[in-house]
C-alpha cells in the first residue's frame, strides 16, 4: 500500500513509547478522541455497532471507544507488528478481547464480506504517497461500510509550497518545546516530518474522499497542521 516502512519506524522500542509521545507531539490529542467518541455517540445508533479502526496503533482507540461503548464489536487493523503487538495485549489487559480484534496487516486483507458501521482513519493517511495510494486506502476502507455509515479521519495536511505550511510548521514546533520537549527530540521528529510525511492541501483531501465513494465531508477538528473530518459513505 505504501512505501512507508513500517517494521522501521514502529518497531519495538517505538511502539513501547508511542503513547507517551505522542501525547507530546500532537495539540489536543486526548480532546481529538474524546471529540471522535462524541461523533460516533450522534451518528451510530446501532446498539451492537461494528467499528473498523484503520491503523489502529497501539489500540488507544480501540479502548476508549470501548469503554464508552460497552455493546460495540472493534476490529483494528495495524502493518506495523510491534505496534499491533502493543495493542493485543492493551486489549487483553482491558478485557475486551471477546470483542474486539487486531489484524497484523492491511485494510485491503480484510474480506469485503466484512461490513461495518463506522471507521477511523486517525493520524495514518500522511504516511501514505498520493499516487493511487491514498486513494486505495479511502476506498477499501468505504468497500467494507455500510451505506450512509461515517468514516472519521484526522491527518497532517498542508500545500508544502504555501506561505502557511512553514509558519505553522515552525508554531508547531514552537509548541513542543514550550511544553517540555528536549529541542533534540523535537529537531529528530521534524526532521522525520519533512521526510515521512506525505502532505496534501484540505482540497485534495476532500477530493480523495468523494473519489473513494464517501458523500458529505464535515471538518470537526483542526490544531496547527492537523485535521479532522467526518465523511459518510454513500
Amino acid at each position: 500500500m505504501t512505501d512507508f516502512d513500517t517494521t522501521q519506524h514502529f518497531d519495538d522500542q517505538k511502539a513501547e513509547a508511542y503513547d507517551r509521545v505522542i501525547r507530546q507531539v500532537v495539540p489536543g490529542y486526548e480532546v481529538l478522541h474524546e471529540m471522535i467518541k462524541v461523533v460516533l455517540d450522534h451518528y451510530v445508533t446501532a446498539t451492537e455497532a461494528k467499528l473498523l479502526s484503520v491503523g489502529c496503533g497501539t489500540g488507544v482507540e480501540m479502548m476508549t471507544l470501548g469503554d464508552h461503548f460497552p455493546t460495540w464489536h472493534l476490529t483494528g487493523v495495524e502493518p506495523a507488528p510491534a505496534m499491533a503487538a502493543v495493542a493485543q495485549a492493551n486489549l487483553e489487559i482491558k478485557q475486551m478481547s471477546d470483542r474486539a480484534h487486531i489484524y497484523q496487516g492491511f485494510v485491503e486483507d480484510l474480506s469485503a464480506e466484512m461490513k461495518f458501521d463506522a471507521a477511523t482513519l486517525i493520524l495514518v493517511m500522511h504516511f501514505v504517497p498520493d499516487d493511487g495510494s491514498k486513494e486505495v486506502l479511502l476506498r477499501s476502507i468505504a468497500e467494507r461500510l455500510n451505506p450512509g455509515a461515517p468514516l472519521i479521519l484526522a491527518d497532517l495536511h498542508a500545500d508544502v509550497q504555501g506561505a502557511r505550511f512553514k509558519r505553522f510548521l515552525d508554531i508547531w514546533r514552537d509548541w513542543q518545546l514550550h511544553n517540555g520537549m528536549p529541542e533534540h527530540i523535537v529537531d529528530r521528529g521534524f526532521e522525520h516530518v519533512v521526510r515521512d510525511i506525505q502532505f496534501v492541501s484540505e482540497d485534495r483531501i476532500l477530493e480523495l474522499l468523494r473519489s473513494a465513494g464517501f458523500k458529505t465531508v464535515e471538518p470537526f477538528y483542526g490544531a496547527f497542521l492537523f485535521g479532522g473530518w467526518i465523511a459518510w459513505k454513500e
